[in-house]
Order: structure tokens, then sequence, then C-alpha cells
């Protein structure tokens, strides 16, 4: 959620693999405004590790770059 008082404007959403693929809105969020990014995460390969992926979202914001982790066990 948009909890600024200006256009919330995500430039890119980077995965930390070719495993990782995030999708997220391409219009700007209005003060106020919902939005997801839904990440894909491909586990195969993967069966019976634990997994730590990152996605890095760049905006407008002042902080600019803001990163969502993904934990998680891949089961056999």
């Amino acid at each position: 959620t948009n909890n600024g008082k200006t256009p919330l404007i995500i430039t890119s959403a980077n995965g930390s693999c070719g495993c990782t693929v995030p999708d997220y809105p391409r219009k700007p969020l209005q003060p106020g405004e919902t939005g997801k990014i839904n990440v894909q995460f491909d586990s195969y390969g993967k069966a019976g590790q634990h997994v730590e992926k990152s996605v890095t979202i760049a905006t407008n914001t002042n902080r600019g770059t803001h990163m969502l982790y993904i934990k998680a066990d891949v089961k056999k």
C-alpha cells in the first residue's frame, strides 16, 4: 500500500537468480492504493533444501531500493 503523499513508482524488480522471477505493477500506485508483487520460484533440483532468495525493488522513494526475502524448505 502506498502510504505516501505522491504516486509510488516501481521502476524494476529483480530476482537474485534465474529461478526467482518477480512481476510488479507497471503503473504508478496512487496514495492509498495497494499493488501486488508476485514472485514465482522454480524449485526444480532443490528438493530437500532450505532455500533463501531475494528480490531487489527499485522505486522513487527516498530510500530508493527495497529488498524482499523469501525463505522456503523444499519438500521432496
